[in-house]
């Protein structure tokens, strides 16, 4: 995190062009934005605007076409893609307006493969995956599988 600013995330001058043989697509265009750590934004606006490609390329699974990104600190086009995998399991946090659940793993295996890919040991991960779904009410769900759970 930057000292001066508290910036966590910071864009400057983003472009997104989608291209193919007939048509480039200027999904996104001149974005900045910075966002300090600890504050909530929301990124709303009509179909086709550009949030899915904005939070692609803020959850590192995309890049921009032109434009800086910093994440703490760190230009984010200089990281191999094994830096953005690790920065997306231990840093970025995606809660998904459908489930993106594994169908054949039950809500506990669902919430502790994360933690299973930092390596972090059973016992901690039990404790982690436990309290969670407390915090959150599900912890009478942690047996099901997702298509036993409601849309609600």
């Amino acid at each position: 995190m930057s000292e001066a600013n508290g910036t966590l995330l910071h864009l400057e001058k983003l472009d997104k062009v989608f291209y193919t043989e007939e048509v480039e697509t200027h999904a996104l265009s001149d974005i900045h934005l910075s966002i300090a750590e600890g504050e909530f934004i929301s990124i709303a606006g009509p179909s086709g605007s550009g949030k899915t490609t904005l939070l692609s390329i803020l959850g590192l699974l995309d890049t921009p076409t032109r434009g800086i990104y910093t994440l703490n600190d760190h230009p984010v086009a200089e990281l191999k893609a094994s830096e953005r995998a690790r920065v997306r399991n231990r840093e970025i946090g995606f809660i998904f307006q459908s489930f993106n659940l594994i169908g054949d793993l039950t809500v506990y295996e669902n919430v502790e493969l994360p933690l299973t890919y930092r390596g972090m040991v059973k016992k901690e991960r039990r404790e982690r995956v436990e309290s969670s779904l407390e915090r959150v009410g599900m912890s009478h769900r942690m047996g099901h599988y997702p298509s036993q759970l409601s849309g609600g």
